[in-house]
């Protein structure tokens, strides 16, 4: 057995391949996005009076839709969690999926709270300001994603969420703001999910 002298330049250009080899890993999170994006996405399309109504569906009816929803996701992510369990993360996934599962913990503690309130209140019209909190956390998120990706267009994807927020607060009570927090659910969650998993195809193809 021989030992083997490495020089600091060796060693600097051997720690430049790893972190390069970090940054152009590709990122998981597109599946979760879709997911969350398309399956509530959907329940919000359904509350919106037009579709209601083209469906023959009653508001309780339509409101049975957010509890499908929820209870299709978690589903859905679970089978997702199983398949990447023996997936090797490196440090951006890790930053991202955490900022990501920070986003889905902090809207089910909201939506309790709001719960709550509404109950202990008897105003289920406080309910609505979920939408407005799930736009504003998904704005703290891509915003995160941008800075460890350094990709511009997830910089975009943060303005557009948190620009919606007080356009949406506008129609509140309206009823399109069920048909405006779909198409911003798409276009925040859905689209740049689709845009992800497809990078993640191509660098792994």
């Amino acid at each position: 057995m021989t030992d083997t002298t490495h020089t600091p330049e060796e060693n600097l250009a051997f720690l430049r391949q790893l972190a390069t080899a970090g940054k152009d890993a590709p990122l998981m999170a597109g599946p979760y996005l879709i997911a969350g994006g398309g399956w509530f996405g959907a329940a919000s399309l359904l509350q919106w009076p037009p579709i209601r109504e083209w469906l023959g569906l009653g508001f309780g009816q339509a409101m049975l839709a957010w509890v499908l929803a929820a209870a299709g996701f978690a589903i859905h992510l679970a089978l997702l969690i199983r398949r990447d369990r023996s997936k090797v993360e490196n440090s951006a996934n890790r930053t991202i999926n955490a900022a990501w599962t920070g986003v889905g913990f902090s809207i089910f503690a909201f939506w309790l709270g709001v719960a709550a309130m509404a109950y202990q209140r008897g105003d289920g019209f406080v309910m609505n300001t979920i939408s407005l909190q799930v736009l504003s956390v998904y704005g703290i998120a891509w915003t995160i994603a941008a800075a460890v990706t350094g990709q511009g267009w997830m910089k975009a994807n943060a303005f557009f969420a948190m620009l919606t927020v007080p356009v949406l607060g506008l129609f509140v009570g309206t009823g399109d703001e069920y048909l405006i927090y779909a198409i911003a659910l798409v276009l925040t969650a859905v689209v740049p999910g689709v845009r992800l998993s497809r990078q993640a195809q191509r660098q792994q193809g």
